[in-house]
């Protein structure tokens, strides 16, 4: 085989990915075992469901700021490089000072800083991927692989060494990101600078445009759906007896399901268009939270974790195809941002404060929950897909 005839990767899609892979290997400690290592110190359902909930609010006020601020200065780059320092350093003071407090307090911080460095990092992916033409979700792939590999191999450590070691993971997680957030292209040659105020007054028409709202309800609570499984999947698997290893397992599942997704998803998303991939991943959840509310065998739940391509990729890439397509391009930092405060910090925070009392009263039942919110989200993504004409939506003057 003639290996020089291979097509060689575009060298910005080489820079972007190992920032995807970093952001993803904290991801895939975080998610599974964060709650697990909060009930080892101390704290029960309610009160973790609490935190993530605050987590979650402090999203609303700064993810908005810091993007309107990055957008302006036209510095998203320099943005995410300063903030993967500060959640880095917010991982590693979880190690050096105990108590409620400093969880507390290193909890918001790191919070705050991932309400910007997600939605900066997938708007200008995906803006530099169709400018320059390389494929998004070929890039995005590698971090979700990344989550694979970290799900197992932090599922395998913390198997073999207790929850303890899921600090050490998520510092070391944490240097690796800052370290390739400085290997990451410059969106724009010569960064521009807009007046925030304007900025701001636009991000407001935008936040204001009736169809951008039903957009991020619709997007949204799709993807809050997943608050239950994020905050309680582990312990509610825990409580059948599984352990980390399959924990782990059944996690990386879902996103090797989500990486076959990836890899076609240019060619998807080009036949079907943003809105049918809202209505397959909200359509997915009516089966997937219905199905693990039951309590399913094994080898049901093999098939049914799979459905995380639908539920997660789908409306995900469902969600960043809308924003490029109908955002106009100087705020698409921002409207990454005004959505992921809204579905994080709104949304998810509801459905994670919800979801510590569900687990609580009803246990694997409180998946019915999410069941509701699926069949909420279908609908106002019909109602989404009657509404807006494919285009650039107009701000107000």
């Amino acid at each position: 085989m003639n290996f020089s005839k291979l097509p060689r990767p575009h060298p910005d899609a080489v820079r972007f990915a190992p920032f995807f892979i970093g952001i993803n290997l904290i991801g895939g400690v975080h998610l599974p075992f964060f709650p697990a290592w909060l009930a080892s110190v101390g704290f029960d359902p309610q009160t973790t469901g609490l935190l993530m909930a605050s987590m979650g609010v402090m999203r609303v006020f700064t993810g908005p700021a810091l993007g309107v601020a990055a957008d302006a200065r036209g510095a998203r780059r320099a943005f995410i490089i300063a903030l993967m320092f500060v959640a880095a350093a917010s991982y590693a003071g979880y190690m050096a000072f105990a108590g409620s407090v400093f969880v507390l307090l290193f909890s918001l911080t790191s919070a705050a800083s991932f309400s910007a460095i997600g939605p900066l990092l997938e708007g200008i992916t995906l803006k530099t991927a169709t400018v320059r033409g390389f494929d998004y979700g070929r890039v995005r792939l590698w971090g979700s692989a990344a989550f694979v590999a970290m799900n197992l191999g932090g599922g395998a450590l913390v198997a073999a060494n207790g929850i303890s070691s899921f600090l050490p993971i998520l510092i070391a997680a944490g240097s690796v990101s800052f370290v390739a957030a400085l290997w990451l292209p410059h969106e724009d040659a010569k960064p521009h600078h807009i007046e925030p105020a304007a900025i701001g007054r636009d991000a407001l028409k935008l936040g204001t445009q009736p169809i951008f709202l039903l957009f991020v309800a619709a997007a949204g609570i799709g993807q809050a759906c997943h608050s239950f499984y994020y905050a309680f999947g582990t312990l509610n698997w825990k409580a059948l007896h599984y352990d980390s290893g399959l924990i782990g397992f059944l996690w990386a599942l879902g996103v090797i399901a989500e990486i076959v997704l990836l890899s076609f998803s240019s060619r998807i998303v080009a036949r079907l268009g943003p809105i049918r991939m809202l209505l397959i991943g909200t359509g997915a959840g009516l089966v997937r939270w219905t199905a693990l509310a039951l309590s399913p065998p094994l080898w049901l739940l093999i098939p049914v974790q799979c459905l995380h391509a639908g539920t997660f990729c789908a409306v995900h890439l469902g969600t960043m195809h809308f924003i490029l397509r109908a955002v106009p391009a100087h705020l698409v930092g921002t409207a990454q941002s005004i959505f992921a405060a809204i579905s994080i910090g709104v949304f998810f925070s509801i459905g994670q404060y919800g979801s510590g009392l569900l687990f609580a009263a009803l246990g694997s039942y409180g998946y019915l929950a999410m069941t509701a919110m699926s069949a909420l989200a279908l609908g106002l993504s019909l109602l989404l897909g009657r509404l807006w004409d494919g285009g650039t939506l107009e701000l107000r003057r």
